[in-house]
């Protein structure tokens, strides 16, 4: 898929590898002591729901439960499932199924969803899910423009919101049962324990976290409580992802030829559609799993989070060499305005070539 020589990533693998020597690129103590921080957050915060009389000490609660599932699913599911959290890789499988089965999602299918299609053709309209709305926004300037799009930077927040929702309880069955997730490469069939952890993990977290909650409180309240929940967790997830690969600085690229093919290598194909974001700020460090270091996660994806701002020096001097970006906003608020600009933008009707030109005050 990638044609371009590959001198870049080569010169850079070899610097990142004399920069680490014999140093263990996982199995980080400090991982692991975050590890079981944000796992006592979530258990804390879930638990407390049953023991508090307070409405609003409840909607608070939903809100922490929230936003520590993020952490979970940013720190220890989204590392286990690199690989980047344990050199044992019993240890990142076992990791991966419960932190998947505590936060609802189909582990299966998000590993192939991100960890092949995403990481690999970053940016590429219909290949990269992570651009694709189900046709509800223009994440894409390759995506064919609808008058429906033109308001969508008025109402785009309320479809990331619903994320979650879609993902957990439609998304993954509908993946299940077509094994499709774009129309060039179906889902490799799952074997007999995969489907069955998919279905157990399914079962378990609608009884502990759906059901559970649904007997134990009034409808009114179960139903608000999930809503904030869903909300909360949808907007801090999109919010981050999104940030790293729909911005104003950042290439879609096309493929073409026969067969279809991108003409750089891959690994400056990852710094053309990738960019950072507060790296100096060391609660958003803490927070995202060193997401917002996504040019070093996605070049690097099987080193732990906590080595990042180390390497980032190295990738970029060696892109710097080599004439290549390195793409990296400030702060979270630069690189948010910058989201929604492009946003705005794309649901304006821009001929490709064009596209990025226009600067649209936020």
């Amino acid at each position: 898929m990638f044609l371009g020589p590959n001198n870049f990533g080569r010169t850079l693998r070899i610097r990142v590898d004399d920069y680490f020597g014999e140093t263990s690129r996982r199995d980080d103590v400090r991982l692991y002591f975050k590890a079981l921080i944000i796992i006592l957050w979530f258990l804390a915060s879930y638990v407390l729901l049953f023991f508090v009389e307070s409405s609003w000490l409840q909607l608070l609660l939903c809100i922490s439960y929230a936003i520590s599932a993020c952490a979970l699913g940013f720190n220890v599911f989204h590392d286990a499932n690199h690989g980047s959290l344990s050199s044992s890789r019993h240890v990142n499988l076992l990791v991966s199924a419960l932190s998947s089965t505590a936060l609802g999602a189909g582990r299966y299918f998000w590993r192939y969803k991100h960890n092949v299609l995403h990481h690999s053709l970053v940016n590429v309209f219909e290949w990269d899910d992570d651009i694709e709305s189900r046709g509800y926004l223009r994440l894409s300037p390759q995506q064919p423009w609808k008058s429906k799009y033109e308001n969508q930077h008025r109402f785009f927040f309320i479809l990331y919101g619903l994320n979650t929702l879609e993902w957990f309880f439609v998304k993954d069955f509908v993946h299940y049962f077509t094994l499709k997730i774009n129309h060039y490469r179906p889902i490799p069939p799952m074997s007999t324990g995969q489907k069955i952890e998919f279905w157990t993990s399914k079962v378990v977290y609608v009884i502990v976290f759906v059901a559970l909650p649904f007997l134990f409180f009034p409808t009114g309240r179960f139903l608000l409580g999930f809503l904030v929940f869903h909300l909360t967790l949808s907007l801090f997830l999109t919010f981050i992802f999104q940030m790293a690969h729909l911005v104003e600085k950042v290439e879609f690229p096309v493929p073409s030829g026969d067969p279809l093919g991108i003409s750089s290598e891959w690994a400056a194909h990852q710094l053309r559609t990738t960019a950072n974001f507060g790296n100096d700020n060391a609660l958003l460090n803490w927070f995202t799993g060193g997401l917002n270091f996504q040019i070093e996660h996605h070049l690097f994806p099987k080193v732990s989070h906590t080595h990042y701002r180390k390497i980032s020096k190295i990738i970029e001097e060696t892109a710097s060499e080599f004439g290549l970006p390195y793409h990296s906003y400030d702060s979270y608020t630069s690189v948010f305005r910058s989201h929604y600009r492009m946003v705005r933008e794309l649901g304006y009707e821009p001929v490709t070539q064009d596209f990025g030109k226009r600067r649209l005050a936020a």
